[in-house]
């Protein structure tokens, strides 16, 4: 599938190959990987490839456009998305679960399960604790735990040594899975800007419904190959 834009198409030939491997042996299962979380600029330029209709002023489908801090929004007689000119290198955030998917399924892709972000964060070392090693987070290593106060830039921080940034802090990665508690959730991993150092691990998750859009999470499509 060729796309119309150069810079999303470039984000699509850039993902990162990588295999995912069972814990307990068995046939390993080639993927691609974002090389980061889908940017500001990016999921405009996608909404606008998909024909995305502005949402709602009472209620919103796929992105949370009623958060005054919004990056996102559909404006002008042609509906053009377009995201706030100081975030367009940010990683974009307000895209609930199902507009997730839905930006995955145009990229001819798809959101990570559980086990395969867990795999390619680790590099399939069930024994890391973080995707840089095991040593502490710290502010020189992630954006979390309200140092900065708001997302980064993705690649600001230094990359996973599968040359992946920001699997730990700036914003949470919406997973595939539904939270078997909570069956209105999905499983989300990574930790953000806001959340604690404890998110940051790779063993850590936590769950969002599904519907909601916030400032907190954002994407990163895989592809199988």
């Amino acid at each position: 599938m060729r796309l119309i834009d150069p810079d999303i198409q470039a984000y699509v030939d850039t993902a990162v190959p990588f295999c995912v491997k069972p814990p307990r042996g068995g046939r390993e299962r080639p993927i691609r990987v974002a090389r980061t979380l889908l940017t500001c600029s990016l999921a405009a330029a996608v909404l606008n490839e998909m024909g995305a209709m502005p949402e709602t002023e009472s209620a919103y489908v796929f992105v949370n456009v009623h958060n005054p801090a919004r990056t996102l929004q559909c404006t002008g007689v042609m509906h053009r998305w377009a995201c706030r000119p100081d975030r367009a290198s940010h990683p974009a955030w307000g895209i609930n679960w199902a507009g997730a998917a839905l930006i995955c399924r145009y990229l001819g892709a798809r959101l990570p399960r559980v086990n395969e972000w867990v795999a390619f964060a680790s590099n399939n070392d069930p024994q890391r604790v973080y995707p840089w090693g095991d040593e502490p987070p710290s502010d020189a290593r992630a954006n979390f735990g309200e140092h900065v106060g708001s997302t980064t830039p993705v690649g600001h921080f230094p990359a996973s040594d599968l040359g992946l940034c920001d699997l730990a802090g700036n914003l949470d990665e919406w997973c595939g899975d539904t939270d078997t508690r909570h069956p209105f959730e999905r499983v989300v991993k990574g930790g953000a800007w806001s959340k604690d150092a404890h998110h940051l691990a790779i063993a850590s998750h936590r769950s969002k419904w599904a519907r909601l859009g916030t400032t907190t999470i954002g994407l990163r499509p895989v592809w199988d190959d």
